[in-house]
């Protein structure tokens, strides 16, 4: 028999026979209220809307202000609701909890997380002296009393009821629906994952995170793929790549906030951080069962478990390969793996601002270089539909070059489109710097009289 129903059992004959006619009315009404429930979910395969129907029967029947799902991250030491039912305003209303709210103040929630035992707590004026800072959280949250039965792996966390005005000593009917609110979100969760499902070349293993960051941030594991729509949070982004980039095996919350938002003021860097850490790893959850980013005593740091590489790593992977190629072939083949991981500037949505700057500009000028050489050594074979196919992509993403418009516009030339290379010239002279242009034109003039 599994250990919640024994205990439920065990609940059934201590507390809920305390009072004969209590437990009878308790016993039918269980009895009714669970064929109501059947008759409401039969059938349904929303799980978001099924959990949401056991939600609002459970406040139902203990009269309760809330009932909720609390999903807890115990490695980054915060706790939020996941859904719930307000009994006064309806599924997911407004609610006074923040978007995340730190543990640090739920000793006897964790305690109770590890020894999966109920909380239970008839009224919160009986802690305001032992544990004043819980008790300060109950009061902003409208807390009078709670009962909260925990779940164990994935997800972690409590069925929870807020003020529950009857049958606060009968336990059992929360802890069987705790079983299909559970499981409804489970089933929710490989639904998410299911649709982010896709197979990647270049993920071999479930520890394989392969992350791009060319344009726009991209982060693919053997399950699927987040986006950085996805993700929903530019702070999130940013925080991840700059972890990606740093140099360091783990980086402080006050290096990472000051480097990355030097003018945002806050006393509370790592509180900050820690809401920012857990809202990506409930993303990076569906697509993987490891933690992306793991809490050191050092600070944050990418989880060393995981074999995480970049676009970057193989942008200059092959760079580096191609400058030692043994042939020309093979040179040509590298360059056109390394120019087509480039997919725009390092994090496109953040690239002028001050901390990534630098580097993006590096890579972009890496990038120039790599496609310049790839025209060089394509035109050297004589193949100038390659040539003209390489540049008009390079243009698309960095249009601001003389090299490559020379490129393009030779070779166009040289495959007898000579009015379509003249009026690739004149798009060049209304993009380029009058100075480049005038380099560009003279350079072409040299080979034929296209000006």
């Amino acid at each position: 028999m599994p250990e919640s129903l024994k205990q439920s059992f065990k609940e059934s004959s201590e507390a809920d026979v305390g009072n004969d006619m209590e437990y009878v009315r308790y016993a039918v009404e269980i009895e009714r209220t669970i064929h109501r429930l059947h008759g409401e979910i039969a059938g349904c395969c929303d799980p978001k809307k099924v959990a949401m129907a056991v939600m609002e029967t459970i406040a139902r029947f203990y009269d309760a202000d809330w009932c909720g799902i609390i999903h807890v991250d115990l490695d980054v030491g915060v706790w939020t609701p996941l859904w719930w039912y307000d009994a006064k305003n309806g599924p997911m209303a407004p609610n006074t909890c923040q978007e995340f709210e730190l543990s640090d103040n739920c000793g006897r929630w964790l305690e109770c997380l590890k020894t999966r035992d109920s909380v239970k707590i008839p009224d919160v004026e009986e802690i305001k002296e032992s544990n004043p800072e819980e008790y300060k959280m109950y009061q902003r949250l409208g807390v009078q009393s709670v009962l909260a039965i925990p779940f164990w792996k994935n997800p972690m966390g409590f069925l929870t009821m807020r003020n529950p005005k009857r049958y606060q000593n009968h336990r059992s009917l929360l802890r069987l629906l705790n079983h299909a609110v559970i499981s409804a979100v489970t089933e929710y969760f490989l639904m998410e994952t299911n649709k982010l499902a896709i197979m990647s070349p270049r993920i071999e293993k479930d520890t394989d995170v392969y992350i791009s960051i060319f344009g726009e941030l991209k982060i693919t594991t053997s399950r699927g793929v987040l986006t950085e729509q996805e993700l929903k949070s530019p702070k999130i982004v940013r925080m991840l790549v700059y972890l990606l980039l740093s140099q360091k095996a783990a980086s402080a919350p006050r290096e990472i906030v000051d480097a990355i938002w030097p003018h945002e003021e806050s006393d509370t860097p790592g509180k900050n951080l820690k809401g920012l850490v857990y809202r990506l790893q409930q993303s990076f959850s569906l697509i993987s069962d490891f933690r992306l980013i793991e809490s050191t005593s050092h600070g944050y740091q990418i989880n060393p478990k995981l074999n995480v590489f970049t676009d970057i790593q193989l942008f200059e992977r092959k760079w580096r390969m191609a400058l030692n190629a043994p042939s020309t072939e093979t040179k040509a083949e590298l360059l056109k793996k390394a120019v087509d991981l480039y997919n725009g500037d390092l994090l496109r949505s953040a690239s002028s601002e001050h901390w990534i700057i630098g580097q993006s500009v590096h890579y972009q000028h890496r990038y120039i270089g790599a496609v310049t050489e790839l025209l060089k050594t394509l035109h050297q074979d004589q193949d100038y539909h390659c040539v003209h196919r390489y540049a008009a992509k390079a243009l698309a993403i960095v249009p601001h070059s003389a090299d490559i418009y020379y490129w393009l516009i030779h070779a166009i030339h040289k495959q007898g489109h000579t009015e379509i290379a003249r009026s690739e010239l004149r798009t060049a002279k209304h993009r380029l710097l009058e100075e480049d242009y005038a380099m560009l034109a003279n350079r072409l003039a040299v080979e034929a009289n296209m000006t």
